[in-house]
């Protein structure tokens, strides 16, 4: 049996990177033994974090531990971070020690500058991802894309997409409510999930004359874009049709699921300069969860002819809270209850978003 390594830089400090993780660790565990590797950043004084911002100089991680813990390995799958010197030179280490080793490096967005790098205060990272990663095509194999890029820096690409254990994530429950639709953002809220463009939609769907059907939206998570939306509320007076919630998971997190009718997906991908397919790991969630989705970016595994998406304009229009409830409408008409649209939705998800399809590129590579 072939053995690896899963290696990542802090991932699980996020909840859903952290399920990721879980998930492909699950799916390579079918085939081959494989080990987590976190390489950990520590703890370092003023100085030091001063220092690292110099171009040449790199973010302190244990690479050192990193090392002693492999043991020639067949492959290493990786999730992208920032790459400086030191990134660099662990995997020249590598390469020298275990020539044979396939280092395969997950892009899990692309490109990613805009998203990484967009903010004033990132730009000392910018530059010595612009000075080093150029060179990681002496060393690294593949890179993993969601997009069709054959070659990304000089490196050809493996075409895979977001996948989820679709077994593992509950499904939703409940009944339709009369006359009131409830919107539901699930997120470690940041700039490109775009939330004002539904907020704003409400502000004018409630401005005019009492509508015929209650529209209310649940946003669950924190996240540096959380004040902005908190404050938006406030100044549009629509507490009583907006309600924020911490970071949920479990029981917690399903219960609102149950009482919502519609996810939502990320508004806001035009910030990032991403106008083609989103594969979030987000949509899949949902999906799996049998949910009707409204988005503001296409989702690559859904047709035009999909029924129970609803795609709005990838950029910063005000979604239009009346093409929702229609939307809602129209898919209550589809279907007898609730059960029978979240069993539709999930059984459309165990066909196209498994973990074993979505990793089958990567596995053929290794095999290959």
């Amino acid at each position: 049996m072939k053995k690896g390594y899963y290696i990542h830089f802090q991932g699980r400090l996020s909840i859903g990177v952290s399920k990721k993780i879980d998930m492909q660790m699950e799916e390579f565990g079918k085939t081959y033994e494989i080990q987590e590797i976190e390489v950990a950043t520590p703890v370092r004084p003023l100085a030091g974090r001063i220092w690292g911002l110099f171009p040449t100089a790199s973010i302190l991680r244990d690479y050192e531990g990193a090392l002693k813990r492999i043991d020639n390995p067949d492959f290493l799958y990786v999730r992208r971070s920032v790459a400086d010197r030191a990134y660099l030179n662990f995997w020249r280490t590598i390469k020298e020690r275990y020539p044979d080793c396939r280092i395969i490096i997950e892009l899990f967005t692309y490109p990613y500058d805009k998203d990484d790098f967009g903010k004033w205060n990132a730009w000392p990272f910018y530059i010595k991802e612009l000075l080093y990663r150029p060179k990681l095509k002496k060393y690294v194999d593949r890179f993993v894309t969601y997009t069709e890029h054959r070659e990304i820096f000089g490196i050809p690409t493996l075409h895979s997409a977001n996948g989820i254990n679709v077994d593992a994530v509950k499904q939703v429950e409940g009944v339709f409510h009369d006359r009131q639709v409830n919107l539901i953002g699930v997120a470690f809220m940041q700039r490109h999930h775009g939330y004002e463009r539904i907020i704003e939609g409400l502000k004018a769907y409630y401005s005019g004359k009492k509508p015929d059907f209650q529209v209310n939206l649940r946003l669950v998570g924190d996240g540096p874009e959380k004040a902005r939306y908190q404050e938006l509320v406030k100044k549009y007076r629509l507490e009583e049709h907006v309600t924020f919630y911490p970071t949920l998971t479990g029981d917690e997190l399903d219960a609102l699921y149950n009482e919502s009718d519609i996810a939502l997906i990320s508004f806001g991908m035009y910030k990032l300069g991403v106008y083609g397919n989103l594969c979030a790991l987000k949509s899949r969630e949902c999906l799996a969860k049998g949910m009707p989705l409204i988005t503001g970016c296409t989702i690559d595994v859904l047709t035009d002819s999909y029924p129970f998406a609803r795609v709005f304009a990838n950029d910063e229009s005000t979604v239009d809270i009346e093409e929702v409830v229609a939307f809602y409408k129209q898919v209550r008409s589809m279907v007898e209850s609730k059960k029978e649209l979240s069993d539709k939705i999930r059984q459309f998800a165990a066909e196209h978003v498994s973990m074993k399809a979505v990793m089958k590129p990567v596995v053929d590579y290794i095999e290959s």
